[in-house]
């Protein structure tokens, strides 16, 4: 385990619902800084708060915290911990900051790239930390968080996590800003280095701007502090809710359609049967089929859901043959993941491979 890295277990089960709680910044890394406090200093003070609610509130829930003291721990080490510990859940804590002091607002930024210039300043503000780091050039290979260029790479990226991010973003900021009265800046999507390699639903929650004099009053008082960890806990409670519930439907009851463009479904999807593609890509905007995203392949098809356009790439109806035909582009696209669907109908890999077997 990483120096800094804490993890903190509540009641035992076989496979305990396990949050990452990461307060961003630390150590020499000192993040936004106001006239009365730093940004590292509310981020650990939040985080704290918020883990200890979890705990309290949620015996059932393991806890995990990158880091409970002024530490300073580079963004892939964040990520890595996420993935080591299997996270189901993955919460940055961070205070932004603006040169116009009158900016205020509370914010909840998922993995995209919005090429709102505000969206890529927050970005690669955050992102900038790397150049603290040892032999960054070499670990973050070639990535310059201050130049525009780099962030390309995250334009057709896809994320298979993105619709449980989006729904714990949507309840973060309805919890901040009813709770707190925070103005809801909404939510955004940007190209975080930390949010790209954790293999888990991610967010990473601005909880207010230093720059603004009342609102760093706020952030710097322990009331502000307990009422921002408090409207993200209820974040929490409710996700997990949600969570759980569709856990539960999912065994009796079938999944909602997905929705799809009707010339673009499958002869295969309209049989009976199980039918696996791989996802390649998911993107707000659809593609012309001669877009460089998708390299060339044939017969590349969309479904819509959760208001993106996901690109899929062959047709299986076992679940061996389309694992073979993912690696044989896995060089090309990395990040491709198997999908499934029943009577043109999505549901998971896991409940697929049962139906196959039977």
């Amino acid at each position: 385990m990483l120096l800094g890295i804490y993890a903190v277990q509540g009641a035992k089960t076989d496979k305990p619902f396990t949050i990452v709680i990461d307060a961003g910044h630390g150590g020499r890394d000192p993040g936004a800084m106001g006239k009365l406090v730093r940004e590292k200093d509310i981020n650990l003070a939040i985080a704290l708060r918020l883990g200890a609610r979890i705990e309290k509130g949620m015996p059932n829930v393991r806890v995990l915290y990158t880091r409970k003291t002024d530490i300073f721990l580079p963004l892939q080490d964040r990520a890595n911990f996420v993935n080591e510990n299997a996270a189901d859940l993955f919460i940055c804590i961070h205070t932004n900051a603006a040169e116009n002091t009158s900016v205020h607002g509370v914010e909840t930024f998922t993995l995209g790239l919005n090429k709102l210039e505000s969206n890529l300043d927050v970005a690669m503000r955050e992102n900038s930390v790397i150049l603290l780091e040892d032999n960054y050039e070499a670990n973050y290979q070639g990535f310059d968080p201050n130049s525009v260029e780099s962030y390309i790479m995250f334009e057709f990226m896809q994320d298979q996590y993105i619709d449980k991010s989006l729904s714990f973003a949507t309840l973060a900021q309805k919890s901040m800003s009813g709770k707190c009265k925070r103005n809801n800046r909404g939510v955004r999507q940007a190209a975080f280095w930390v949010l790209h390699k954790s293999a888990c639903p991610s967010v990473l929650i601005e909880v207010g701007f230093v720059s603004n004099q009342q609102e760093e009053k706020f952030l710097a008082s322990d009331s502000g502090r307990d009422a921002m960890a408090g409207a993200i806990y209820d974040a929490v409670v409710e996700y997990k809710k949600d969570i759980d519930k569709k856990n539960g439907v999912a065994v009796a009851a079938p999944s909602k359609p997905v929705q799809t463009e009707k010339q673009q479904v499958s002869s295969s999807e309209k049989n009976t049967g199980i039918v696996y593609k791989i996802q390649i890509a998911a993107v707000k905007k659809e593609l012309s089929s001669k877009d460089p995203a998708l390299r060339g392949l044939k017969n590349v098809k969309y479904y819509k859901e959760g208001g993106f356009y996901k690109y899929t790439y062959g047709e299986e109806d076992s679940f061996s043959e389309i694992e073979q035909l993912r690696k044989s582009i896995r060089s090309k696209f990395p990040e491709a993941f198997v999908i499934a669907f029943k009577d043109g109908k999505k549901i998971s890999v896991s409940e697929a491979r049962a139906l196959e077997k039977k």
